[in-house]
């Protein structure tokens, strides 16, 4: 024998009922988007989740990131990638603010490697191991802030 159920809706429930459902509510969804707590600027080594655990990394040895679907590719001065089991939007959430922007969808850098940067239609910038990267123009302006923050002469006016 199978039991009916009726839905709950607003009009079955009494009005604590609805108070409660309505207070509840906004504190499941900052639960569900719980972000990590940012690096601190002063810290040298950051905790890189992989799919075996973590890995210590010196925060100064990180070239750039690259998104890849739900996991992120971490490209390292040393030329080795490690798989991180975070997207590249959580773990723009880890890296120490001012260090590293956004410059595409599937990329964030590190602004101390950037050594050159190339105008064209968009922007794209080199890195210190050779490495290409287009900027997106969503994420150009951000780009150029961050440049102009980090690096002396640089200037950028939107």
């Amino acid at each position: 024998m199978t039991a009916m159920h009726t839905p709950v809706t607003t009009t079955t429930l009494s009005a604590a009922e609805v108070l409660e459902l309505s207070t509840l509510a906004p504190l499941r969804s900052r639960l569900k988007k719980r972000r990590p707590v940012p690096a601190s600027p002063k810290c040298k080594k950051i905790a890189l989740p992989t799919l075996e655990g973590f890995i210590f990394e010196k925060v100064s040895r990180i070239l750039y990131l690259e998104a890849k679907g739900n996991y992120t590719a971490l490209h390292l001065v040393d030329g080795r990638q490690v798989l991180l089991s975070r997207s590249l939007g959580e773990m723009d959430c880890l890296l120490p603010e001012g260090r590293f922007v956004r410059i595409h969808r599937s990329f964030t850098i590190h602004l101390k490697h950037v050594v050159r940067y190339i105008r064209n239609k968009y922007g794209a910038v080199v890195l210190s191991n050779g490495a290409t990267l287009n900027i997106s123009p969503t994420y150009r302006e951000a780009f150029m802030m961050a440049m102009s923050r980090y690096c002396y002469g640089f200037r950028f006016s939107p």
